[in-house]
């Protein structure tokens, strides 16, 4: 049987939105325990931070050297990993964003722990919003309700910010880590 040209590029047009599902899939699979590391960072950071404000440097550094370890461990797993080129990427843009929040920290200087912490959230939420638009919409949606949520918060409790990023941030990074494993 012989093809016509049309169903040759259609055949071409199916193949091609099937690998590009399985490399979305694929990356939903690596940042998804990432996800769920850094909101198990975060309900501890947090939470700590509320009942041991004093504390609070000691804290954030400890569990940042955890996170980013973590983070290192889990890149590092499979095979891929050696050989993706694009690893090196990603850690250029966590160094820029992080040097971006230590410039916007000098300039502007947050007043409270409440404000440097809600930017610290806003700014990982647009991480994730822009890993989406490069990886995929789940990661955007996680990103919206990250920055959506860190908002209410500090707007709407700010008493309670720190228990609510604790609860709602971590939580929502943990639950968007599970949701991206069941893409």
């Amino acid at each position: 049987m012989t093809l016509s040209s049309e169903q040759a590029s259609q055949a071409l047009r199916e193949v091609e939105a099937v690998s590009h599902r399985s490399g979305q899939l694929y990356r939903y699979q690596r940042f998804a325990p990432m996800l769920v590391l850094w909101g198990v960072v975060w309900l501890i950071g947090f939470g700590l931070t509320n009942f041991f404000p004093a504390r609070v440097s000691w804290i954030w550094m400890t569990l940042d050297v955890i996170g980013v370890g973590g983070c290192i461990f889990l890149g590092c797993r499979g095979k891929h990993a050696a050989t993706n080129g694009s690893a090196w990427r990603w850690l250029a843009s966590i160094v820029v964003i992080l040097a971006f929040y230590i410039v916007v920290l000098n300039i502007f200087q947050p007043v409270t722990g409440q404000q440097s912490a809600a930017l610290i959230a806003l700014i990982v939420a647009l991480f994730y919003v822009l890993s989406g638009v490069w990886v995929g919409a789940r990661l955007t949606i996680t990103g919206a309700a990250m920055a959506a949520l860190t908002l209410v918060g500090y707007y709407l409790f700010p008493a309670y910010f720190f228990l609510w990023m604790a609860a709602l941030g971590g939580g929502s990074l943990m639950l968007a880590g599970l949701w991206l494993r069941t893409a």
